[in-house]
């Protein structure tokens, strides 16, 4: 996995991952009204992949108000932010400590880990309420090569391969977050999904545009072909039965809800066709799938084909069209550990 891009850019351009949060928002209160404290009075909430925080605050002052409205103004909270080492972490905690929607307040304490959530990352029977937006369709790693950089266009044995990987980090996955959660807590989990045969994260016509991109910049030498090649998203939308499939039971954990959610394209219901749309569309996409795709550039070269790609082709390609590029789909989750 590589970390999403930081400088306080995806806390600015994110804005279609925070709508998705709002899907859940009920159910992560309705979790945190039963939330397990720990032998010292403490409940731990930990948000695994947090990104540069801002897509957080949101769900996080909705655990702790909910928290602190059920067991009192006096009960302690410590929220953990977890993402990879790499995170822009600076940003994270500028974010908690001066954004006026933090959910910073009395009683409230903050830390932070960064390492992968596909291991165990705090220790067990320690974690009161867990939540993650937006991040599990991120593999470890790419499992293997693609003709075409969006997972999505695997087929045959590539599609094996992938759809085999996915399954192994979304177990481990569970299995780690049943490790660390108490008895009686749980796990909400919001993510973008696929439906359809073939399969579809409704981001397509998007990566479709930056397939032609990538061409475009390899006919005018700013990329190699072989460069262009090696490129690959290690993402993976996953079917409600793949999102399901885990046995989850041996480990005391069971899947208490789930909902498929047709987001659609939040940007376009709030611009509209036009330039502005058109920018917004091509700053998400950079921010969140910019460093993954790029990651085999050296930092300055990233730099100068991140802008031709994106800010220039992608933005264009929108503009002179009309309609939504995005189609995306959701699944909302909670799982509970037994007591």
């Amino acid at each position: 996995m590589t970390a999403m891009e930081g400088g306080g850019r995806y806390n600015a351009h994110a804005s279609a991952q925070a709508a998705s949060a709002e899907f859940a928002l009920d159910l992560l209160r309705e979790a945190a009204r039963t939330a397990p404290p720990g032998p010292e009075g403490t409940v731990t909430v930990v948000d695994y992949g947090a990104s540069e925080g801002r897509n957080s605050l949101a769900p996080m002052a909705a655990a702790v108000e909910t928290l602190q409205g059920v067991q009192g103004a006096e009960q302690s909270v410590l929220v953990v932010h977890t993402d990879l080492p790499d995170n822009d972490f600076s940003s994270l905690f500028r974010t908690v400590a001066e954004d006026p929607d933090s959910y910073r307040r009395p009683g409230v304490y903050t830390a932070a880990i960064g390492r992968s959530f596909y291991e165990q990352l705090l220790p067990a029977g320690t974690v009161g309420l867990g939540w993650s937006s937006i991040a599990v369709h991120w593999l470890r790693a790419a499992p293997g090569a693609l003709d075409g950089f969006w997972p999505t266009v695997a087929t045959g044995e590539q599609a094996a391969v992938w759809e085999r990987a996915a399954a192994s980090d979304w177990a481990a996955f569970l299995t780690a977050r049943a490790a660390e959660l108490r008895p009686g807590a749980r796990l909400v989990v919001v993510s973008g999904a696929a439906s359809g045969h073939p399969r579809r994260s409704g981001a397509e016509p998007v990566m479709e545009e930056l397939a032609r991109g990538l061409d475009v910049l390899v006919g005018s030498g700013v990329l190699d072909a072989a460069e262009r090649d090696a490129m690959v998203v290690p993402a993976w939308y996953r079917t409600e039965a793949e999102w399901r499939a885990p046995s989850t039971a041996d480990l005391g954990l069971g899947l208490e809800r789930f909902e498929s959610v047709e987001l659609g394209d939040p940007l376009w219901r709030r611009y509209g066709d036009g330039a502005d749309y058109a920018r917004a569309v091509a700053a998400a996409i950079r921010v969140s799938f910019g460093q993954p795709l790029l990651q085999g550039l050296e930092p300055q070269r990233r730099a100068t084909v991140s802008a031709a790609l994106f800010d220039d082709h992608l933005t264009r390609a929108i503009a002179a069209t009309s309609g939504p590029w995005f189609d995306w789909r959701l699944a909302v989750m909670c799982f509970a550990r037994e007591h």
